[in-house]
């Protein structure tokens, strides 16, 4: 794992780090493909603090605070990245030395459940991970009791068959590379080994700094507080006016345009606005949409767009294209 001094100052709010912080975090893995900001109310349990801890979202990162060895601040998220995708332990953290544990629960037979969860820590290499909890711990797994520690690529300095990384120091007897987990863990069910949810644990000594990221694979997950952004949709007729059995022709342009968000064209039909199309909004946030009026007249129509992770929902102005017969000379 890469550890590289931050002297320069960091742009949080409302928390001071100790001049000199540390900035942690592994050797990226991959350039992660999406980026999915996480704020407080997308965490799902466990996500809470105990004796003194501290978890406060900043505009870019959140604030973790532990005041002794027993207290904690601890966050979870949805993932579902498989785990074959993800290398090393990847995050950021601006504070003191000691930093979180990442944590990594994995579906290992394809069922949706948890099976068992595995925990990355800083002074383990970046890769190493080591089991915090197995098939006992829930209730839900369908597969047999110890089941990760039956088949963990290391037992101390052991390595298991068909592991191949190095068994390194970690902080269980039950540890491997991420790479090896994937692999036994495959091996052992004859399915894909998913993260199903992933997240932060901060306990175990006094420590105090800001997690600004976690990867998983080709995954990244950043923490904000900062609202998500407004929207707006700009739509028009290509023709204001059409003649009967043409098509009314809608177009525009959604900014800024939310990774994943979907633009419907509705119309609005005995007084009520009624969806008639759906599709991906296009990443330059521009949309066309073409419907055959049903009546004659004035027909109106606007467009919806979705709320993503990043942006808000947003409705365009009514446009309005009138239909008329077409007389031929």
């Amino acid at each position: 794992m890469t550890h590289v001094i931050k002297r320069t100052a960091v742009a949080v709010t409302a928390v001071a780090v100790a001049a000199g912080g540390v900035l942690l975090g592994a050797p990226a893995q991959a350039v992660p493909t999406s980026t999915t900001q996480i704020r407080s109310g997308d965490l799902i349990a466990p996500s809470d603090t105990a004796d003194g801890g501290v978890q406060q979202f900043l505009h870019q990162g959140v604030h973790l605070r532990t005041v002794n060895n027993t207290g904690y601040a601890r966050g979870t998220f949805a993932v579902g990245v498989p785990l074959a995708q993800v290398a090393t332990v990847d995050f950021t953290w601006y504070g003191t030395d000691f930093s979180p544990g990442i944590k990594y629960y994995v579906d290992a037979d394809a069922d949706g459940k948890i099976d068992g969860e595995l925990r990355g820590e800083d002074v383990y290499g970046g890769k190493d991970v080591w089991l915090n909890g197995d098939t006992q711990d829930y209730p839900a797994s369908a597969l047999p009791d110890n089941y990760f520690a039956d088949h963990a690529p290391c037992t101390g300095a052991t390595q298991a068959p068909g592991a191949t990384d190095p068994c390194g120091s970690s902080g269980a007897s039950k540890h491997g590379s991420l790479a090896d987990w994937a692999k036994l863990l495959q091996a052992a069910t004859g399915k894909a080994p998913v993260v199903v949810n992933g997240g932060w644990s901060l306990t175990g000594a006094a420590a105090d700094g800001v997690l600004i990221q976690i990867t998983y694979g080709p995954e990244q997950f950043v923490f904000t507080d900062l609202a998500k952004a407004k929207v707006t949709v700009d739509a028009t007729a290509k023709k204001a006016q059409i003649n009967r059995g043409q098509k009314a022709r809608i177009q525009g342009h959604v900014e800024p345009a939310g990774t994943g968000a979907k633009v419907s064209l509705e119309a609005k039909i005995k007084g009520k606005w009624t969806v008639l199309k759906t599709k991906v909004l296009a990443a330059n946030g521009n949309f066309k949409f073409g419907d055959k009026p049903a009546k004659m007249g004035v027909n109106r129509y606007r467009v919806q767009v979705t709320e993503t992770n990043a942006t808000m929902s947003a409705k365009s102005k009514t446009v309005k294209v009138r239909v008329i017969r077409h007389h031929r000379r």
